[in-house]
């Protein structure tokens, strides 16, 4: 390892070119992997924050929680077959319009029970319980790029019926749609709009816990949270592609840099001829190589991983960017660990050289 930093510090220039294609490697990997996460998370957020372990719902939905319908007598039969707490939960697609400038604005509406445990974390006024208004409404704060305080009253463009801001939540997102929370009655008054028969209705039960076994009621089934996340809409095939291409550029990010090591090491051949006439063994060559991967490999993520996470900083908030330190740890990992493999390639081709051949004794 002395060796190998030694030869490193000695030809700085050589090294610096094959330092910075490493960085950028892995910089391009980690910040991959930040958007895979964050698209990810842009479909699902308001599912994963939810306090539920479990969700009941129809079982001709196909896993589909948005398509799901549930007779509201089925909320009091989970409820008896389990020790849980359950709750109720709607959501529905729709857009509202602001008053002043009649913007329209996508949402979705995550219809609650506003004392139940699906109600969100409020980081700015107050929630659907602690407030008197007539038909309140919690918004994910990107609203508020749009200008929205509290206090402010938006329009349903579907039904006309005017919802006040009350609070303000944050990082609710589903199908990269913006989320706002509504209590039953504001999403019954909202249905009845248009159809002044609707009868209530849920899309799924939440159960806050594991006690599921006994949970039998025929045409419902009972699905992890996991499930419900992977039969979102666009969920599975996006989170794959997209990890499918961040594996890939792993891999060919590591074979590039296995190809300039062993570039080097053919420029260097007389170097470990004379080394090896000089009596130093195949398999401390062998470390010194390795080492010389290693120590570039390392400095090579450190850095680009810094680099990921200061660009990360700066992104605004709307960009969908979620680094996962365990990700990142693993990609680094995975990186480092091919990067000595390919290093392999350059080891066989230094056994191969014959210090006699290399010196010109043959001669």
């Amino acid at each position: 390892m002395k060796l190998a930093w030694k030869e490193i510090k000695h030809s700085m220039s050589k090294y610096v070119l094959i330092e910075i294609l490493l960085v950028l490697m892995i910089f391009m990997v980690v910040f991959l992997s930040g958007l895979a996460n964050g698209l990810g998370w842009a479909i699902s957020a308001s599912i994963e924050k939810r306090e539920a372990e479990y969700f009941v719902i129809s079982k001709d939905a196909e896993k589909l929680i948005s398509i799901s319908n549930i007779d509201t007598k089925a909320l009091e039969q989970v409820a008896s077959q389990t020790n849980d707490n359950v709750t109720h939960l709607n959501i529905k697609r729709s857009n509202i319009n602001t008053l002043e400038d009649e913007a329209k604005l996508d949402i979705t509406y995550f219809v609650i029970d506003s004392e139940s445990f699906l109600s969100p974390e409020i980081t700015e006024g107050e929630g659907l319980s602690n407030f008197g208004a007539e038909y309140p409404l919690v918004l994910d704060d990107s609203f508020k790029e749009q200008n929205i305080e509290i206090g402010d009253v938006l329009e349903d463009s579907v039904t006309g019926l005017a919802l006040r801001v009350v609070g303000f939540t944050q990082d609710e997102i589903y199908g990269h749609s913006p989320v706002g929370f509504i209590g039953t009655d504001t999403f019954t008054a909202l249905n009845q709009k248009v159809n002044s028969s609707y009868t209530e209705q849920y899309n799924a039960i939440a159960v806050q816990g594991t006690d599921i076994e006994n949970i039998d009621i025929e045409g419902l089934e009972v699905i992890d949270k996991e499930t419900v996340i992977n039969n979102l809409p666009g969920y599975s095939a996006e989170q794959l592609t997209i990890k499918m291409i961040l594996w890939v550029l792993v891999v060919i990010s590591s074979a590039v840099l296995g190809v300039f090591f062993y570039v080097i090491t053919i420029q260097k051949q007389k170097q470990f001829g004379v080394l090896k006439a000089i009596g130093m063994k195949m398999s401390e060559l062998t470390r010194y190589i390795m080492s010389q991967v290693l120590i570039l490999s390392v400095i090579g993520v450190v850095i680009g991983n810094l680099l990921a996470i200061g660009m990360a900083s700066m992104l605004p908030g709307s960009m969908p960017f979620d680094l996962v330190i365990s990700t990142v740890m693993i990609i680094s990992i995975v990186f480092i660990v091919i990067s000595l493999l390919t290093s392999l390639v350059s080891i066989r081709k230094v056994a191969k050289v014959d210090p006699i051949v290399i010196i010109g004794g043959n001669e």
